[in-house]
């Protein structure tokens, strides 16, 4: 198992729960619909802990792009309080996403056949 794959596992997870507790504590659309926003992209993060194995570079944009973007659905809701509950699952995914980047690429080596005279 990488440590991509459980630092991005506990951030989307981390994201989700957060994402549930301010939905049932909601006391307006514009909280509620950031709760949503950061569920869906709670769930991108989690998406992108499943191609950690086999995409590497992909799910690190996908971390990147879900911790973005929670970020993002704060300010919608008219209130910086909810930058505490969604801090952890943000670090987590930015985490997660940084940890893709510095892992080197593997190469792809296609053998060529020898031709025999």
């Amino acid at each position: 198992m990488k440590r991509q794959f459980v630092v991005g596992v506990i951030g989307g997870g981390l994201g989700i729960v957060s994402a549930i507790v301010v939905i049932a504590t909601s006391g307006s659309a514009e909280i509620t619909l950031s709760g949503v926003q950061a569920a869906l992209f709670s769930s991108l993060g989690l998406m992108g802990a499943a191609l950690v194995n086999s995409q590497n570079r992909f799910a690190g944009w996908m971390f990147l792009s879900s911790a973005v973007w929670i970020t993002l659905s704060v300010p919608l809701a008219g209130t910086l309080y909810l930058m505490s509950w969604y801090l952890p699952a943000i670090l987590f995914l930015a985490i997660a996403a940084v940890l893709c980047f510095l892992e080197p690429e593997e190469e792809v080596c296609e053998e060529v056949p020898e031709e025999t005279a």
